[in-house]
């Protein structure tokens, strides 16, 4: 079958000064010329967003915009905090698929990542009098004896960020700048390393990601030209204690109610029984066989995402066997209904959240308090993954808990009135989150009701519960 594609766009990289070195442009027929941080709307070739409106995107998640951004519902009222969580950009498949070896993947260009490029022309990067700049650059040569048979074309690895993903998080910076810089005032211009803390998971692909995200914000102002910037510094936990994700290597407990969760979840075996034939399908084109929906989903989709045509197998009879844009929406209902009975509507789902994200929503609590005591800190932004995003997204109830997009984006933020009384509002991809249960209109929910509501989902002693037999 044709196979029909959403969309491609070709990614061209220049180096600028400030606190990260690179700055990115798209080229199309209408507009050639490099683009600044500040110049979101001048990209003919990027869908336009609409908010309020049912524009789900796999490979592009809506973000704030200022047009869009809700002013505070109390007259004077200021923004004092905010705390933001995002899913990296677009990636390459996270494992190779034997029937993906055709691909091309590229992520060569330097200039799309790192913090130490080379200034042009008038452009002078901070590391300018280095001797040496260092790089990491994945090759791929024909010559090796296990390429033609373990590995796509091209320098990306399985699992890594591409130039489109940089792309992705450096605009949304930009966008966070408007509103947080220009407009409220919450940051300063320059880049403060006091005011900003910055974590990620100890992954290649989150961590460029935050430092990308990093780059939108504050990449296009320096207090000199003449003065190297201030270091960014990225915070990362050892995967054997992390809790940006559910870890369920640190905690054997959480395993094993995940695992009670779907064994027992009547809607989750009804989706398996309901669409064993299509599995099956997907199994004979795809050559893999017995994962997990989301893993159907993370082989497809950046093929969707990048125009690649659609899988196809040739069966022994000569047949060929194709997956089509119909088969690609069936994978995304099957895994909105998988995601939303696992991360919200399950027996049992309560206390895989509270093992699973639980120390994590321990810490938007303490942000919390520490900001209302005037805690130096205005922004904490945490580079994760969709599997932090869900999380989050179930614990606020919220009505849309579909699988996060690339670059999918949470603000928590903290308002204070001029009658000293403390607001939450919670923001996702550019809407304000509605909650099934309306526990709190999370557009402005009081900071003590908000903190009760955490409580719920924060263990005392995790250690001990994830050891519980």
């Amino acid at each position: 079958m044709i196979v029909e594609t959403r969309f491609a766009a070709g990614l061209f990289i220049l180096t600028a000064g400030g606190l990260l070195l690179s700055a990115s442009r798209y080229k199309s027929n209408s507009l050639s010329q490099p683009i600044a941080f500040d110049i979101l709307n001048q990209i003919p070739d990027e869908p336009t967003q609409h908010h309020g409106e049912d524009t789900y995107n796999y490979c592009q998640a809506e973000r704030p915009t200022l047009e869009a951004y809700p002013d505070p519902k109390v007259r004077g009222a200021t923004l004092v905090n905010a705390q933001l969580f995002v899913r990296h950009g677009d990636r390459t498949p996270a494992t190779v698929n034997p029937r993906d070896l055709d691909l091309t993947w590229d992520c060569d260009n330097t200039t799309a990542y790192a913090f130490t490029g080379f200034g042009t022309g008038a452009e002078k990067a901070p590391f300018q009098h280095a001797n040496v700049v260092a790089h990491q650059i994945i090759t791929i040569p024909p010559t090796s004896p296990f390429a033609s048979t373990h590995m796509w074309k091209g320098t990306c690895i399985p699992g890594q960020l591409t130039p489109v993903g940089a792309m992705q998080h450096r605009r949304l910076g930009a966008a966070l700048r408007q509103i947080y810089v220009d407009k409220f005032k919450l940051l300063p211009v320059n880049f403060d390393p006091e005011l900003v803390y910055v974590r990620s998971t100890d992954y290649w692909r989150t961590r460029q990601s935050a430092e990308n995200l990093m780059a939108g914000m504050f990449g296009i102002s320096r207090s000199s030209p003449d003065v190297p910037p201030p270091v960014l510094h990225i915070h990362t936990l050892p995967d054997e204690i992390e809790y940006l994700t559910m870890n369920t290597d640190a905690c054997p407990q959480l395993s094993h109610l995940k695992y009670v969760v779907q064994s027992n979840s009547p809607v989750l075996k009804r989706l398996r029984e309901e669409n064993a034939g299509f599995l099956k399908e997907l199994d004979e084109i795809l050559g893999i066989s017995g994962l997990p929906l989301s893993a159907y989903m993370d082989t497809v989709l950046p093929r969707v995402c990048h125009g690649y045509p659609l899988p196809c197998h040739r069966t022994d009879k000569g047949d060929a066997k194709c997956l089509t844009s119909t088969s690609v929406a069936k994978i995304m209902d099957l895994v909105g209904t998988e995601s939303n009975e696992e991360y919200r509507d399950a027996k049992g789902v309560f206390e895989v959240l509270r093992l699973g994200i639980g120390p994590l929503v321990g810490d938007i609590k303490q942000n919390l308090l520490l900001a209302k005591a005037n805690g130096k800190v205005r922004l904490s932004s945490y580079s994760g993954h969709d599997t932090t995003l869900s999380p989050l997204l179930g614990v606020f109830d919220s009505v849309d808990v579909r699988w996060p997009p690339y670059a999918s984006n949470m603000l928590i933020e903290l308002w204070k009135t001029p009658h000293n009384e403390y607001f939450v509002r919670v923001i996702y991809n550019g809407a304000v989150v509605q909650t099934k249960s309306q526990w709190c209109d999370l557009e402005w929910c009081p900071l003590e009701t908000f903190i009760e509501y955490l409580d719920r989902f924060i263990v005392t002693d995790v250690a001990a519960m994830c050891q519980r037999k």
